[in-house]
């Protein structure tokens, strides 16, 4: 697929299993921005095959299928991107989870504006900064609309520049050595300016545990030194803070005034 009047041609890669509910939300999202979608399923069994197929064709252009071996595998999901990112021919690749938006940093501008700014400026890649949402103790937003609801957020920067989620197919750039996070190649060229990702990463303490206390990871994955804060979960560090100068709040869903004066290297269940 080429570049045409309508601009960018411009696919998100997303590997989900049992990801309906963040599904559900997503996708129209992508669809609206002219995103195109890959999915790869992880042998989901909650019905998402139903939410594919109506998505089918817009934004979803094909759906692939890896074994699920009872753990999570960041490198399976890895190289089956990159086997798909191969078989695509799409200007512009993004590195997506479906408990991710992404957006432009400006007001009024979308995920297609940035990828746009960017590739007339040059670059060939585009850098996000983490906004991570969190419930309030006590609400359960996974049965809502999480995106237009939960407003409540930290910024969670253990380093700079570390989410490198688009960039130039052409370019021939790989995220696979860095467990999806910075791209390496012969001429990386980062835009400037670090735009939104908004992470939902649980809908709340009851959906906390049931999406880490019983979750395994690859070995492979353990022994590249992946996932090393997500490996000690218990009942009691998932509890959702009451409180925090780590937390803030958006005044409403659609706002870009994030706070990034006070960032937290840690996620919230590492917190004392």
């Amino acid at each position: 697929m080429a570049t045409g009047r309508n601009g960018l041609s411009i696919c998100a890669i997303i590997a989900a299993r049992n990801e309906l509910h963040y599904l559900n939300i997503l996708l129209p999202l992508l669809a609206e921005q002219r995103i195109d979608v890959a999915i790869i399923d992880n042998e989901s069994t909650d019905g998402s095959s139903d939410l594919y197929a109506g998505y089918l064709g817009k934004p979803i252009i094909m759906v692939e299928t890896i074994p699920y071996g009872g753990y999570f595998s960041l490198s399976r999901q890895l190289e089956k991107k990159q086997e798909l990112l191969e078989k695509i021919d799409y200007d512009w690749i993004i590195h997506q989870d479906a408990d991710e938006i992404m957006e432009h940093d400006k007001p009024g501008s979308t995920l297609r504006d940035a990828i746009q700014e960017a590739d007339e400026e040059g670059y060939n890649i585009l850098n996000f900064d983490e906004f991570t949402f969190v419930p309030e103790p006590g609400f359960d937003y996974s049965r809502r609309n999480y995106y237009t609801e939960l407003l409540r957020y930290y910024f969670f920067e253990p380093r700079k520049n570390r989410l490198n989620r688009a960039w130039k197919r052409a370019s021939r750039l790989s995220n696979i050595a860095s467990g999806g996070h910075i791209l390496c190649g012969d001429a990386p060229s980062i835009s400037p300016i670090n735009h939104i990702l908004r992470h939902y990463i649980v809908l709340g303490e009851r959906h906390a545990e049931e999406k880490y206390l019983a979750r395994n990871f690859d070995e492979l994955d353990l022994r590249k030194g992946w996932h090393g804060n997500r490996l000690q979960f218990t009942k009691n560090n998932l509890r959702l803070p009451e409180k925090s100068s780590f937390l803030f709040r958006l005044s409403r869903h659609d706002s870009k005034d994030f706070c990034r004066t006070n960032p937290t290297s840690k996620h919230f269940w590492e917190w004392k």
